[in-house]
């Protein structure tokens, strides 16, 4: 056996709702106390436990070795941090790893879920075990988030079927430049200018109107943001979470890129 992300995800959600017995016993800490032949974990915090008990119920061995077989979160995390697997994006399947006092350190780390998605306020999309007791679906502020660990999922081969006729080859077509944009208005500033704080921060009417638009769209789009026509610290807080979104270059300025994505950009749901 072996572990795709949709596998895995999958029977995450079947667990949805599931909640901690009157006595705090849990399947998980049973499962893992009987895997490990230990006493001590039936009733334990079960967040992380939670994670491995569904990977082996959906890939076996080699699911666990996917996602990691922990039940202590900062080991789970120096896991994926010893692998180069532990960056700052949220991509579907990661495991997100929180600590609720907002600093960035793996020995602080609190709590564990899986990543789902993104939303329109740029709130990460997770399901989590021992949320409230239980399993749910939760939407969490990126500041308390220390990092995401990148499980090495299994990629899904699709095999025609027996009666389908294989594709005809087809002329090899040439690379195309990465799009800005067809639908956002043009870039207002002159090749090799941004805006953003110490460079272009919206002092003559034109800027601000520009910046105006900016923060307006970015609003619409359902960020938490004033369209008031100053780029300050704010405005810079909201770009860079939509970079890092959109996997953008993450560094709060407004070039034309970003200028096109903030028009141009799925919003991710």
């Amino acid at each position: 056996m072996s572990l795709t992300v949709e596998e895995f995800l999958d029977t995450l959600k079947s667990f949805k709702g599931y909640r901690e017995q009157p006595d705090k016993d849990t399947t998980f800490g049973l499962w893992w106390d009987s895997r490990h032949r230990t006493h001590g974990f039936r009733d334990a915090a079960w967040c992380d436990m939670f994670l491995a008990y569904c990977a082996f119920k959906a890939g076996g061995e080699q699911g666990l070795d996917i996602i990691g077989e922990y039940a202590y979160t900062p080991y789970h995390a120096g896991w994926f941090a010893r692998h180069g697997a532990f960056g700052n994006r949220p991509t579907k399947g990661a495991v997100v790893f929180f600590d609720w006092a907002g600093t960035r350190s793996i020995s602080a780390i609190d709590h564990v879920g899986v990543v789902l998605g993104t939303d329109n306020r740029g709130r990460v999309v997770t399901i989590e075990g021992n949320t409230e007791d239980a399993v749910k679906i939760r939407y969490r502020d990126r500041r308390y988030i220390v990092g995401y660990g990148y499980p090495k999922y299994a990629k899904v081969s699709v095999k025609p079927r027996p009666d389908e006729k294989p594709d005809k080859p087809t002329k090899p077509t040439r690379p195309t430049k990465p799009s800005t944009g067809n639908q956002a208005p043009r870039f207002p500033l002159s090749a090799g200018q941004v805006y953003g704080i110490g460079h272009r921060t919206g002092t003559a009417k034109a800027d601000r109107d520009a910046i105006r638009r900016v923060q307006a769209k970015l609003a619409d789009r359902g960020w938490n943001i004033t369209a008031d026509g100053v780029f300050g610290p704010i405005t810079r807080q909201v770009v860079r979470a939509f970079q890092d979104e959109k996997g953008l270059a993450v560094d709060g300025l407004v070039g034309p890129r970003t200028w096109a994505a903030i028009w141009d950009a799925p919003v991710t749901a």
